[in-house]
């Protein structure tokens, strides 16, 4: 059965949003990209997008390909997000003009169970945050990808939604609690620049 996989940038303070970043200097292939998404973009055919990160990439990676100023990276995503299919999860949303495109306004979890009944690669959550929480919350993601920036931001969208109380006095969330989800670490992959890689897999029950 196919996999749904979230591949998500995020800073030591837990802010999904790539920080303003410098590309390693001393790189062997400047401009080659975030290895996370590298690794994945032969593997899948599928891209699961909110409302705003639709929109944003709708705007952006059609014309990458074709700019002799993009980098591989850039060109290589370009051609990868044209071929796949998008679904963009949005009630809001009125029109999904990049090719390929479709908007589902209905039920995640049954979008998700239909997807993965087909044949077919991998399906990746690209953004944005909230749409990786609802996943998340709802046990719906079978891998997570993601790439730590070793930055403090201060500010931004958090990829995970935790609800905050000054006098919490819970020192243990026990297995089985609401809203506890398990992974298993798969890979942990430091890079030159302080960066970390971290790939999990959904915890077996």
């Amino acid at each position: 059965m196919r996999k749904v996989l979230i591949l998500m940038f995020m800073t030591l303070d837990g802010v999904a949003e790539l920080p303003d970043y410098v590309e390693d200097p001393d790189s062997s292939a400047p401009g080659e990209g975030p290895p996370m998404w590298n690794s994945r973009m032969d593997s899948t055919d599928t891209l699961l997008l909110g409302r705003r990160t639709y929109v944003l990439w709708a705007a952006f990676w059609p014309g990458q390909q074709n700019n002799p100023s993009a980098t591989p990276f850039e060109k290589q995503f370009s051609r990868f997000a044209d071929r796949a299919e998008k679904v963009v999860f949005s009630k809001t949303l009125k029109s999904a003009d990049w090719p390929k495109s479709r908007i589902v306004r209905g039920d995640l979890g049954e979008e998700v169970a239909r997807l993965k009944s087909l044949p077919g690669k991998d399906i990746v959550l690209g953004g944005g945050p909230k749409l990786a929480q609802s996943f998340l919350e709802r046990d719906l993601a079978d891998e997570l990808f993601i790439t730590m920036f070793p930055s403090i931001v201060g500010r931004g969208k958090p990829l995970f939604r935790v609800v905050g109380n000054a006098d919490h006095n819970e020192d243990v969330v026990p297995r089985g609690a609401p809203g506890r989800h398990d992974f298993t670490l798969i890979e942990a992959r430091p890079l030159k620049d302080g960066t970390v890689l971290l790939h999990y897999a959904r915890a077996s029950s």
